[in-house]
């Protein structure tokens, strides 16, 4: 089968900070979480996002034990305090990393435009059972009605497989891409969150954290490139007849008119095969695809995983013939509400920064399996 590297965009996923006690707090009594930072206790790994004035001179951090002061984490991204930027996330099954780690800590200083700005590039260690995500921002308040705040969005993902661990932008050799479909993010939206709450009664008006464990959730298809037989950047029912079709005999998942006369050739007199009273390329599908059961030209597919139905489909009857390869690896896998970076080896979740005047913005990371929490309501 031929392969093919495909990078999916996603609908945007909008998430702007608000202020607002979160639905669920590790250990700490509710009293204290109402009245401190609203982050859980517990360990964790920290990123600090840094809004810069124009002109600052951003400068990417490098370890040094031996410098004066020493730097012995990179943890931290300077981006404009008014403009947009690009943080790029790296987790997988293969990342090797210790701790969380900033290995280009500068984003948003060639403009506004996300496209051709260099992103910042934030490798989390990985955690099979994942993390749940807080976030506040700190700072001054803005003065009088300004408002300050922070937008992020989930703009695209790419996931790969690899036949190493990785520990760094360096050691990555990228292969084919897997295949991501009918991919949505459980979070598309949060409530407000803003520097500065000027009505709360709660911690006198300080920023609370904010749960947005959520943005990171994700559920879809994930498919090896070898499913794509004809290298269009989608597995669906075209695959079936490129992979299994004798019509189709270059192998593109579309009977062309040259593959229709080719076969009528062995058919001097060309039976009406789908019954729908004309001879055309269905004929040739209803004829020559073995996963065309009933022979009505069509490979059946809604466009949808249904577990409930599954394999119903004649492209899901398919997709279960072809669950692994013939070393037993998985070739397409359905998740539900997924820690994003446990799909693949490698994954790289695209998010774009829109900032608003917050000139500290610090998302915690807590793993799920250390991490105990109370809910309490609001």
């Amino acid at each position: 089968m031929k392969r093919i590297l495909i990078f999916t965009m996603f609908g945007v996923l909008l998430v702007i900070l608000a202020i607002g006690a979160s639905p669920s707090v590790a250990a700490k009594p509710q009293k204290a979480i109402e009245t401190s930072n609203g982050m859980p206790s517990g360990d964790h790994e920290t990123l600090l996002i840094h809004g810069k004035k124009e002109g600052y001179s951003c400068e990417v951090c490098e370890i040094c034990d031996t410098c004066d002061p020493p730097v012995l984490q990179c943890n931290v991204i300077n981006m404009p305090e008014y403009g947009m930027a690009t943080i790029k996330y790296v987790s997988g099954k293969k990342v090797k990393i210790d701790e969380l780690t900033v290995f280009d800590s500068c984003a948003g200083w060639e403009g506004n435009d996300p496209s051709v700005d260099d992103p910042a590039e934030v490798w989390l260690p990985y955690e099979q059972e994942g993390y749940w995500v807080f976030a506040r921002a700190l700072g001054k308040p803005g003065k009088g009605d300004e408002e300050r705040y922070i937008i992020l969005e989930n703009e695209s993902l790419e996931a790969y497989p690899l036949l190493s661990d990785v520990s760094s932008p360096n050691d990555v050799i990228l292969g084919l891409g897997m295949i991501t479909q009918q991919g949505v993010f459980k979070m598309d939206a949060s409530g407000e969150l803003y520097r500065f709450d000027g009505d709360s009664d709660k911690g006198k008006g300080k920023s609370q954290g904010r749960d947005i464990t959520d943005m990171l959730l994700w559920s879809g298809l994930v498919f090896h490139p070898d499913l794509d037989v004809n290298v269009d950047g989608v597995v669906n029912e075209s695959d079936v007849i490129a992979d299994t079709c004798t019509g189709d005999t270059n192998h593109d998942g579309i009977i062309d008119n040259d593959e229709l006369i080719a076969w009528s050739g062995v058919h001097p007199d060309p039976d009406d095969i789908n019954g729908d009273s004309a001879v055309n390329y269905m004929d040739v599908i209803a004829d020559t695809c073995p996963y065309d059961l009933n022979q009505d030209g069509i490979i059946s597919y809604d466009g949808n995983y249904d577990e409930s139905t599954f394999p119903d489909c004649e492209f899901e009857n398919w997709l279960s013939d072809n669950a692994v390869n013939t070393a037993g690896d998985p070739l397409w896998q359905y998740y539900n509400e997924e820690w994003i970076f446990t799909i693949a080896d490698l994954v790289y979740l695209n998010q774009v920064v829109t900032n608003e005047g917050i000139k500290n913005l610090q998302i915690r990371f807590y793993p799920k399996d250390t991490t105990v929490f109370i809910p309490f309501e609001q």
